[in-house]
């Protein structure tokens, strides 16, 4: 029998306040079912919802709803029925979906339930219950039947009174509550013997199932497909209702519509009404059935007991792994929807091109590489899409061919294994280079992404063995610092590599590589020597007796594993001659004018790139050169040149750059070949 405190039991009965019209949906479904268990004729079965209003403001068309009343001809509360009515959780109607709480829900919105109902038992004389099921509801006294000869059988539930906070969110129109109606019992109006059902409103009757043929069953689709081994059905429906503008996926349990998904949210396309190719405008709904949604539905009827799948811990977290989660079956829908709209969303799409390439063209050129893409991510796009929104739009998408860009990159820094000369290198980084660049990436990343594939070369360059080596790795770091028998106006600032030895010495006036000392024309020199790398930097402003030069910079790059120093052949003091022989020459201002000035005195720095070996150790001890605090270089400054130098091992060169270097790539994410 019905549990004793009727009160806890409402009270525990979940019922959101943003699902108002669910104690209407259980009546009508109470209703579908007598007729269906009346085996009565379907063209002479029916179920009519007659609206009550409050008393409307003069601005208002619609008063709020207060009461519904739901009179259908099934086959009435006969003892069996009205036994299962007095029983709470009953499954007399388990195998049709019924939960048994239904008329819960009747008393968490409305006051009371004034029920009245007509049933015949076994064929005979008609009898008739009426009764009002409310919190005071007691068994022993309410519902006893009493003859009512000449009657035929059916019910009529009034649903008296909506409370708050139900009232406030409840639709007010009449169209609003067929919309609802139909959407909730869609499968059901599909159906070939489904009643006939009216609402009357304010005096008016309106035929639910005429609206059902007009403006559903006339452009229905169905798909069937599975996931994880079980069934599913998706109907498409569109919608030419006026006052319709959200495009839905509704997904159903026992023909009936639980919860919904916004389908904007997931297909910006579907973010305003839709135009078929007759020029109507529609909105789509999509129901999606199956016998999963069907098995996983709780009590109440306003959700399932899976997951949604859009928290990856919940995800993660499953304890069965054949279970589907509401992503999956959203997601497996999705693709069936945008077939049915396939028409009307390109469309859409070809009015949100013009709109992109003119807004490119007028506001944003650097995204003018994207437009030979925009196949692949118009649909991302909102019809709506403002010029914020489409600059947003514009620069994810630059954003995410970046991170492509990036894996082409780690693939390029793998395959440099094969890679045994830097021209080789430089070709396929020209390329990639150029790809990359199309895609406007800013200058930054650009730079540090270079410096990244510059090392890694470098890298492989120090790994291979002395028998691999096409030519000696001395001329492969030449080359990767600086291109040989060049200067700075020679070669792109990207190409220009310093910044491996010494950030310091990427700012500079200019760079001579491997370039005879006379062919300069600043400073003019004699001497035929040909530093590997010379570089000095011109003062903008100097006065008397000052010298124009703020400094010269001499790098040598030594044969790795040379072990044959002598001190005749010291390569710091070999070095240090070069700067004498550069101090010794004749320097031009700015407008080519010679100045006389005291050049011994310029700041001058060298650097030798070599292996650390036990020769080079020796002379380097003469010239008193302290090592470094990791013992993989040595430096000092030489008072008869009055010049600083440093030894740098070709391990420690690489090292240090990379350490150097390291928070921008963190930073920057950039050709990180670890992830």
């Amino acid at each position: 029998m019905l549990w004793t405190n009727l009160r806890n039991q409402v009270r525990q009965t979940p019922l959101p306040k943003w699902k108002p019209l669910i104690p209407l949906f259980e009546a009508v479904m109470n209703s579908f079912q007598a007729i269906r268990d009346a085996k009565r004729p379907t063209k002479d079965s029916f179920i009519r919802i007659t609206i009550e209003r409050d008393a409307v403001l003069l601005e208002e068309e619609f008063g709020p709803i207060r009461s519904f009343t739901i009179t259908d001809n099934g086959i009435g509360l006969n003892d069996e029925n009205f036994d299962s009515f007095n029983t709470a959780f009953s499954d007399h109607k388990l195998t049709r979906g019924g939960k048994g709480l239904g008329r819960f829900t009747w008393l968490k919105a409305f006051d009371r339930v004034e029920i009245d109902s007509t049933f015949k038992e076994n064929g005979e004389a008609a009898q008739r219950r009426m009764f009002t099921f409310d919190e005071d509801y007691e068994l022993e006294k309410e519902g006893l039947p009493q003859p009512a000869p000449g009657r035929g059988t059916g019910t009529t539930i009034g649903l008296v009174n909506l409370r708050e906070p139900y009232k406030s969110t409840c639709p007010r129109t009449t169209d609003q509550i067929i919309q609802k109606l139909i959407e909730h019992f869609l499968l059901i109006f599909l159906e070939d013997d489904c009643p006939r059902v009216t609402v009357t409103d304010q005096g008016l009757v309106h035929s639910v199932n005429e609206v059902f043929d007009k403006e559903f069953r006339a452009t229905a689709a169905a798909h069937e497909f599975q996931i994880k081994g079980m069934p599913f059905t998706l109907h498409g429906f569109r919608l030419t209702t006026p006052k319709l503008s959200r495009h839905k996926l509704v997904y159903s349990a026992n023909q009936r519509g639980v919860v919904s998904d916004k389908l904007e949210a997931f297909v910006p396309n579907l973010n305003t009404r839709l135009i078929d190719r007759d020029g109507n405008s529609f909105v789509y709904l999509g129901i999606v059935q199956s016998p999963y949604l069907t098995q996983h539905v709780n009590p109440a009827r306003t959700d399932f007991d899976f997951a949604s799948g859009e928290d990856a811990e919940v995800d993660q977290t499953s304890l069965f792994d054949d279970e589907i989660k509401r992503a999956e079956i959203r997601n497996e829908s999705l693709k069936y929807i945008e077939a049915d709209l396939r028409e009307s969303i390109a469309s859409i799409n070809e009015v949100k091109e013009e709109k992109l390439r003119a807004y490119v063209k007028s506001d944003a050129p650097q995204y003018k590489i994207l437009m030979k893409y925009t196949p692949e991510f118009i649909d991302k796009i909102s019809p709506n899409a403002t010029k914020p929104d489409l600059e947003t739009a514009l620069h994810r998408e630059l954003y995410q061919r970046e991170v492509k860009m990036k894996a082409e990159g780690s693939r390029i820094i793998k395959e440099a294994e094969k890679v045994d000369d830097y021209d080789a290198y430089h070709k396929r980084l020209s390329a990639f280079m150029e790809d990359y660049n199309e895609l406007g990436t800013s200058a930054l990343a650009q730079y540090i992404m270079h410096r990244r594939i510059i090392l890694e070369f470098l890298e492989r360059a120090i790994s291979l063995g002395e028998g691999d080596k096409k030519y000696p790795l001395e001329k492969v770091v030449h080359q990767l610092v600086f291109p040989m028998r060049s200067t700075s106006e020679d070669i792109p600032y990207h190409e220009q590599n310093l910044w491996m030895v010494d950030e310091r010495l990427t700012y500079h006036t200019f760079l001579a590589s491997d370039k005879q000392l006379r062919s300069l024309e600043n400073p003019e020199n004699d001497s035929q020597k040909r530093p590997d790398l010379f570089i000095y930097d011109q003062k903008l402003v100097y006065g008397e007796g000052d010298h124009p030069i703020n400094s010269i910079t001499i790098l040598e790059f030594k044969r790795p594993e040379r072990d044959d120093y002598s001190q005749d052949d010291n390569p710091v003091i070999q070095s240090l001659e070069l700067v004498d022989s550069i101090r010794s020459g004749e320097f031009k201002d700015a407008k080519g004018r010679r100045i006389s000035v005291a050049n011994e005195k310029i700041p001058a720095f060298c650097y030798v790139i070599s292996d650390i070996t036990p020769t080079l150790k020796r002379v380097l001890k003469t010239i008193d050169a302290t090592p470094t605090p990791d013992n993989q270089g040595y430096y000092g400054f030489h008072k008869t040149y009055s010049a600083y130098y440093e030894v740098i091992d070709y391990n420690k060169l690489l090292g240090d750059a990379k350490k150097r270097n390291r928070i921008f790539f963190d930073k920057l994410n950039v050709l990180n070949t670890n992830t």
